[in-house]
């Protein structure tokens, strides 16, 4: 008898719910898909089991037992507010995904960004373990992420893009946003939000263009944020709504060039003292020779750098014989990623050469160098009066084989150490071999900037006492 009471009285408040609140409660509430669904499979079995003709009445059986539903429902359903509210907008080629925060920051927490899942033969390509490629070719297959911990009101820009789409990854909101620079020379071509919300967290995540859809999802699928101390967390910018839109903002890098009689100029054969900044180990460089090949058929591969090879394959300007092939070199005028895209202004067969430089790297101080990174790298100048600048045009980009880094070392380290030639006991002297791929008519402009270890801020002085120019040109 009770129960039957009980039962009673539930379907008379049911009924009192039906009538007078249901519409309302369900404007003003954004149900889960489980409960929406399993209203609708409630109300169409009401359907069937109650056909009567009169329209009144059924709607208001139809009321009585969806009310039902909400009485059985936990009451956090009602309770709960949403924290986070995600916005994503495209206006021409820029993309900006805006996260709202109603609740608090939760700054004290920390997490390990954890990868379950990494396609076959693809490993961490730094300490930090946010950066990744394959093992047989670092250039190739990227993913790079980055942990962003979300403020009040916080905007993830994205320039140059062509589309997104919005998904659901492991259960979690995410935006793939797709790219497009107008040159097709872009090292990631997607761009993913993967955002914890939980953890109050956004991780931004950039896809290199050999990663195919499945490697993506998977790893995707695949990344968890453990709990753990500051100390051992991953690197988590907490986002400063202010200092991120300022950072974004163009500044304009000023440049003194370097003086044609500067003391920081030096020339083939010459000797150069140098100050290792790492450890201030004094040495003595000295560039015996500089030669121009058409051809590596006569070098050790294994002393070419992957990178530099790569980019000769995708051209096409490198036949199996190691003969090097002329090559179509685009240039195009830049786009600022918002209302504009590159376009391409200029294209021209041209021939790469190969610069094969003789050197010398003798410690001339009292004490051991600790171990030596040489990656000197070539730069293109143009004469301005008495001083020689750098040669780029501005708003002008080239899509060339032309790394500016090292392309050949010989010696050289393994793997992600490959710069490293090792330490050089006082008096020693070490032969150094560098290989650069340069295009044949950059060849009466090329300068090499070596043993620059630190960057700058503000104004670039080509002068500067930590800066040692040769200049190499052919």
């Amino acid at each position: 008898m009770t129960n039957s009471k009980n039962s009673k009285e539930i379907y008379e408040f049911a009924e009192k719910i039906a009538l007078d609140d249901f519409d309302k409660i369900e404007e003003k509430h954004e149900f889960s898909h489980t409960y929406t669904r399993k209203k609708k499979l409630f109300m169409e079995e009401m359907k069937l089991k109650n056909r009567q003709p009169q329209k009144k009445r059924k709607r208001h059986r139809m009321l009585i037992a969806a009310a039902c539903l909400l009485i059985g429902m936990p009451t956090t359903v009602f309770g709960a507010v949403k924290v986070y509210n995600m916005i994503v907008k495209k206006q021409n080629y820029e993309v900006n995904v805006s996260v709202t925060n109603k609740g608090s920051k939760k700054a004290d927490k920390w997490y390990k960004l954890k990868i379950d899942k990494l396609p076959e033969n693809m490993e961490a390509i730094d300490d930090s373990a946010m950066k990744y490629s394959f093992k047989d070719n670092d250039a190739k297959g990227r993913f790079s992420f980055a942990l962003r911990r979300v403020g009040e009101n916080t905007d993830f820009q994205t320039l140059y893009s062509k589309s997104y789409e919005e998904k659901e990854i492991n259960g979690r909101k995410a935006v793939i946003v797709h790219k497009e620079t107008g040159n097709n020379n872009v090292m990631f071509d997607r761009k993913v939000f993967l955002f914890f919300e939980k953890e109050g967290i956004m991780l931004e995540s950039y896809i290199g263009s050999d990663v195919n859809e499945e490697q993506m999802m998977d790893v995707l699928g695949s990344i968890s944020l453990e709990p753990t101390s500051k100390e051992k967390a991953s690197h988590i910018v907490d986002y400063d709504e202010n200092r991120f839109s300022k950072a974004d903002e163009p500044k304009e890098t000023k440049v003194i060039p370097l003086k044609k009689d500067s003391k920081r100029l030096f020339h083939i054969g010459q000797k150069v003292p140098v100050t290792i900044t790492m450890d201030d180990s004094q040495v003595e460089y000295v560039i015996e020779k500089v030669e121009v090949f058409d051809s590596i058929k006569d070098f050790k591969k294994e002393n070419f750098y992957e990178m530099g090879l790569g980019i000769l394959s995708r051209n096409q300007a490198l036949d199996q014989a190691g003969q090097l092939l002329p090559y179509r070199r685009d240039e195009y005028k830049l786009g600022n990623g918002k209302d504009s895209i590159d376009r391409l202004v200029d294209s021209k067969l041209v021939h790469p050469k190969f610069v094969y430089l003789t050197t010398t790297v003798k410690n001339i101080g009292k004490k051991s160098t600790e171990e030596i990174y040489m990656h000197p790298s070539i730069k293109l100048l143009k004469s301005e009066g008495n001083a020689w600048n750098y040669a780029e045009k501005d708003g002008i980009a080239e899509k060339n084989i032309m790394t500016g880094e090292v392309d050949y070392l010989e010696p050289h380290g393994d793997g992600k150490s490959f710069y490293n030639i090792g330490s050089i006991r006082p008096g020693e002297t070490v032969k150094v071999n560098l290989g650069y791929f340069v295009d044949e008519d950059k060849l009466d402009s090329i300068f090499l900037d070596a043993f620059r270890y630190s960057g700058f801020s503000g104004t670039e002085n080509m002068n500067a006492k930590n800066r040692w120019w040769i200049d190499i040109r052919q």
